[in-house]
């Protein structure tokens, strides 16, 4: 099909496919040029389209992630777990939620406000399947949590911005004793610019949801409601006159 359409960019589960997103799923959507003939059988469908941006895959050329998930949404039956899955892995990792927000600026599809839901969903931006684990159970609970907050120089795991609360999720796994000095410092420091800055800053271990789940969603849960009621907590509170902004590996000794 790419030798006899030139300008057809695969999309849909096909593209996610070659991402290594999912399984190849017959029949591949492939969006050609307006001025070409449609083509329909068991093994592929065409769908006239407008130019939209495209990566190469083995010389073949895939449609981006968020695009390839919208028209999964449009042309394909499948379910939206796969297309979360998909979601979660192509913008994972701290700038995900930044490389998500381009791709969807150049989405051509009319399921562009679902497949903004599914992002949200999925959840785009986290790191671990620990962390999504608990974005899950967040949203199960009624919290909205935004993965990877930035909070001035500093990221956070999860954020609540009408709530003012911010969150990490931390494990000996990820941050072995041995090598703990460096987090250790940034860390506190990320702590202190968080209180001074009028945010509520909560921490947990990964014993702490795995033995008591119910209790740290309730404590994030009521943290982020009294704040929300509070006048001058909700969205922008007060900050410390002069509150530091440098972040710690700027100024500390110990990590120059």
């Amino acid at each position: 099909m790419a030798q006899l359409y030139p300008d057809a960019v695969f999309t849909g589960t096909a593209a996610l496919a070659a991402y290594g997103l999912c399984e190849v799923r017959l029949p591949a959507t492939i969006r050609i040029d307006n001025s070409r003939r449609t083509h329909a059988n068991e093994l592929v469908r065409t769908v006239r389209s407008r130019p939209v941006p495209a990566n190469r895959v083995k010389g073949v050329r895939m449609a981006l992630p968020a695009q390839a998930v919208a028209d999964a949404l449009s042309f394909e039956r499948c379910g939206e777990w796969l297309l979360k899955e998909a979601l979660a892995q192509a913008y994972r990792g701290l700038n995900g939620r930044g490389r998500f927000a381009a791709d969807l600026e150049m989405v051509t599809s009319k399921e562009k406000d679902a497949l903004r839901t599914l992002a949200e969903e999925a959840p785009v931006g986290t790191a671990s399947k620990w962390e999504q684990r608990i974005y899950h159970e967040m949203r199960r609970v009624g919290l909205k949590p935004v993965p990877n907050f930035r909070l001035g120089p500093y990221t956070w795991d999860l954020g609540f911005r009408a709530g003012t609360t911010v969150v990490d999720l931390d494990s000996l796994f990820y941050h072995a004793p041995e090598n703990n000095h460096r987090e250790f410092l940034i860390g506190t420091w990320k702590t202190n610019h968080a209180v001074q800055h009028g945010w509520a800053p909560l921490k947990f271990t990964d014993e702490c949801t795995d033995y008591h789940l119910k209790l740290v969603l309730e404590t994030v849960q009521k943290t982020v409601t009294h704040r929300r009621s509070v006048r001058g907590l909700k969205t922008k509170p007060q900050k410390v006159r002069r509150a530091l902004v440098t972040p710690a590996w700027r100024f500390h000794q110990s990590l120059l």
